[in-house]
């Protein structure tokens, strides 16, 4: 029996949402079906492997260092260490920003004159399901993902995704985990998160 997950169906049961095929590609495709018409020369310069040994395109890291988390006795916060931590390969990242702007209509004529004075910050939803892989279990994912989620600071992360939008850290505003039924060791989660810009860059 196969022990392979179908990742496309997780992703249908847990979100509604049919991502391309996952299926392994065999030694004789030209072309990757996890991630549809990606080149093997793309595949083979990807950064990172699942541990089913398909490429992990833009790989995403929370990076490790000394982070402010609340007291347990709410009396503060205390600095904690965190070490480099990877979301979970079957991760999907939604990106979306609006403009600040003032319309003002114009008198006797059609349309508004717009003046922009910057963007907002980056809403960020990363839809992801935590599965057992040889080196980290579902239950160890998730209780990492908590761990993030507890600290009361701005994350710094890693990832062509993010750096292409000029975002080095983010904070999380929610998080939400589901049950699917019948799969105890898979462990849908949604991370809502906007961008961050350091005080000493403004």
């Amino acid at each position: 029996m196969s022990l392979k997950p179908d990742i496309k169906e997780l992703f249908n049961r847990a979100f509604g949402i049919k991502p391309v095929s996952f299926d392994l590609p065999s030694s004789s495709n030209t072309h990757s079906p996890i991630y549809g018409n990606i080149p093997v020369k793309e595949q083979e310069n990807s950064s990172r492997m699942s541990w089913l040994g398909t490429p992990i395109i833009n790989p995403v890291m929370f990076k490790g260092g000394k982070y402010n988390k609340h007291k347990p006795n709410g009396s503060g916060v205390e600095l904690v260490a965190m070490n480099d931590w990877y979301l979970p390969p079957a991760s999907l990242i939604d990106f979306s920003r609006s403009k600040i702007m003032s319309k003002t209509r114009i008198a006797g004529n059609n349309g508004t004159i717009k003046e922009i004075y910057g963007f907002t910050d980056w809403s960020i939803k990363i839809r992801g399901l935590c599965l057992d892989t040889p080196n980290e279990s579902a239950s160890e994912q998730y209780k990492e993902l908590l761990k993030w989620e507890d600290l009361a600071d701005s994350i710094d992360v890693i990832g062509k995704l993010f750096v292409d939008k000029s975002i080095y850290k983010i904070s999380i505003e929610e998080i939400d985990f589901k049950q699917l039924e019948g799969s105890p060791n898979i462990i849908p989660f949604t991370i809502n998160v906007i961008s961050d810009v350091p005080l000493e860059t403004l």
